[in-house]
């Protein structure tokens, strides 16, 4: 029934494609779709630049704050794209066919990208770094956030029941009942298992992957959906068809400033960066980069995370344009830092290929 009920959620996310095409002389919006991956086109004169992201309301706040000021300022047409992937990147790189000129990666795509070779390294000559973090600087990608992937539940689903406080308690099915989900892949769920058996967080890595595989069986049977994007985490748990969840904060807060009654729990949560890059040998690498250190400045990061959405600014004089109240809700804020532990992009680099394949051959035993 598991493997049913699963099949029928992947066919109900099934986006859709559609291409805004706004006319900078009329304002005239012609709206299309069709079954596909999610593009959005923001028209204007000049050049072309090609923008990939992670979709919802996290694309939708670089947008508004970052992809959409760019566009009218410099006079460039930008279309946009969802579903980053590191294969999808090397397979451009290889044909030297490129869909995308800049893209929003996590970081251990972008450590595998780097071993491979995969990208251009970024041009300091043209993207600004006074202000970043230097956490957030890497050979080929500057990182545009920091987010983090926790445990996440609906407060109304539980009927005043006691939630769910740690990963320990997401394990333990009989004292905290209900249906849960989460993301299909390794990374972060092989992390939320060894902490679910008593590893510290300050000695998850290197992952023993034999331990945090016995984990997740125990657990297996009782996810009712493995989730593939961020929409249908917040789905999941806004129609509390899973009570609990992972979930990534930004997803959450947007949710929550709707009225959704979700909490989430930083304890125990993964922080991680998303980054942004370029393709190696993308022809379009001059106006990727200048798109890069625009989308860099701190009142642009100061604006996205203030206005749209609750991630954690890359440039900190961004801080100097959010709310001491609104950093609260941030994943970077020192009380909420402090329960969490870093995505080890060391380790991922060179073990993502082969312990995506043995999640793929687990999920489905």
């Amino acid at each position: 029934m598991k493997k049913k009920k699963e099949t029928q959620n992947h066919k109900a996310m099934t986006r859709r494609e559609f291409i805004v095409t706004t006319g900078a002389a009329t304002g005239a919006a012609l709206v299309t779709a069709s079954v596909g991956p999610f593009v959005h086109t923001t028209m204007a004169k000049g050049g072309t630049l090609k923008v990939c992201s992670y979709g919802g309301s996290y694309q939708e706040s670089q947008r508004k704050a970052l992809i959409q000021p760019f566009a009218d300022k410099f006079g460039v047409k930008i279309i946009e794209a969802s579903g980053p992937d590191i294969a999808k990147v090397k397979a451009q790189v290889d044909n030297k066919s490129y869909e995308w000129d800049v893209v929003d990666l996590e970081t251990r795509h972008i450590a595998r990208g780097e071993l491979e070779n995969l990208l251009e390294p970024i041009d300091t000559n043209v993207v600004n770094l006074d202000g970043i973090d230097k956490k957030a600087i890497r050979k080929a990608a500057i990182g545009n956030i920091f987010w983090t992937t926790s445990l996440a539940y609906n407060k109304k689903a539980l009927g005043g029941k006691k939630a769910c406080a740690s990963w320990a308690d997401f394990w333990d099915v009989k004292n905290f009942p209900g249906p849960r989900a989460l993301q299909d892949q390794a990374p972060f769920n092989l992390e939320f298992a060894l902490l679910a058996d008593g590893v510290p967080m300050n000695k998850i890595y290197p992952i023993d992957v034999n331990r945090a595989f016995k984990k997740m069986d125990e657990i297996k049977d009782n996810i009712s959906v493995w989730w593939k994007n961020g929409a249908q985490q917040i789905q999941l748990l806004t129609s509390a068809e899973a009570h609990y969840a992972s979930a990534w904060n930004g997803r959450v807060n947007v949710a929550q400033n709707k009225g959704v009654p979700l909490e989430i729990v930083w304890e125990g949560g993964c922080l991680d960066l998303d980054w942004w890059a370029i393709p190696k040998g993308n022809p379009n690498k001059d106006l990727a980069m200048k798109f890069i250190n625009f989308a860099l400045d701190a009142e642009r990061q100061g604006e996205q995370m203030q206005k749209y959405i609750a991630y954690g600014p890359t440039n900190l004089k961004a801080f100097n344009y959010i709310t001491p109240e609104r950093a609260k809700a941030l994943p970077s804020y020192p009380e909420n830092l402090k329960k969490q532990f870093a995505h080890d992009a060391d380790y991922w680099g060179p073990n993502l290929a082969p312990l995506t394949e043995q999640w793929k051959t687990w999920i489905i035993s």
